[in-house]
């Protein structure tokens, strides 16, 4: 089965033993991976931290293959950084060499047929699922969020959470334009790139000509121009 994305894989990952399920993978929408030998003491869901993981099904490899071929539409216009692409490349072939020695290549096949992704319901945070349960204002055009958009703030997530960046940071749609909850995922369009990603703020390289670079910080952590008021009696 040619996905698109398959190399070498730096970290397969590896096969179960005779004592583990063949159905102990758990993934997160964002490629990371979570094996256990009892699977069966786990929900299809579960979270960690920030990290929501999903057991491993034909369903949701088919969801996983179509973001990475959003991520792949977006690398190969320059929308998105390649070695990002290509860590995400690495992380999918991984799951797709386990999806197809358990689940089967036709099982696949036929999930990737029949998959209407736009209709698929992924794992989410259990504080972004409360609040996607709330009322909402309606969104306006300019609030619409593109799927290149969420592969580029995919591609980056690990990466900006591991600098100390919060899952609503980085994806929270918040409740307006001017709603200053709003994440990353709202300030990118169609053509935008992700550029310098580091504890203060990360950069957005709009395409205009000349190339406009700004920057969208991080309002939790300290930032070089933020002075305290302890600090100044000192």
């Amino acid at each position: 089965m040619n996905v698109g994305f398959q190399e070498q894989c730096a970290k397969p990952i590896p096969a179960a033993t005779e004592d583990q399920s063949p159905g102990c993978l758990f993934v997160s929408s964002t490629l990371s991976t979570w094996a256990t030998a009892t699977p069966e003491r786990f929900a299809r869901d579960f979270q960690v931290n920030d990290t929501v993981y999903r057991r491993l099904d034909p369903e949701y490899y088919a969801w996983l293959r179509s973001r990475m071929a959003l991520a792949k539409k977006a690398a190969t216009a320059g929308h998105l950084d390649a070695a990002a692409f290509e860590d995400l490349r690495i992380r999918f072939n991984a799951v797709h060499e386990w999806g197809m020695q358990h689940l089967g290549e036709e099982q696949l096949l036929t999930a990737v047929r029949t998959l209407r992704a736009g209709e698929y319901m992924p794992p989410v945070a259990e504080h972004e699922s409360k609040r996607a349960a709330m009322p909402r204002a309606p969104r306006s055009a300019a609030d619409h969020i593109s799927p290149e958009a969420t592969a580029m703030v995919d591609a980056i997530s690990e990466r900006a959470m591991a600098l100390g960046w919060s899952r609503e940071r980085l994806y929270s749609t918040g409740n307006g334009m001017f709603d200053f909850r709003r994440g990353l995922v709202c300030h990118l369009k169609p053509g935008d790139r992700i550029g310098e990603v580091t504890a203060q703020s990360i950069e957005i390289i709009y395409p205009f000509p000349p190339e406009v670079r700004h920057r969208f910080y991080n309002p939790d952590v300290d930032q070089p121009w933020i002075v305290r008021v302890a600090e100044q009696k000192k």
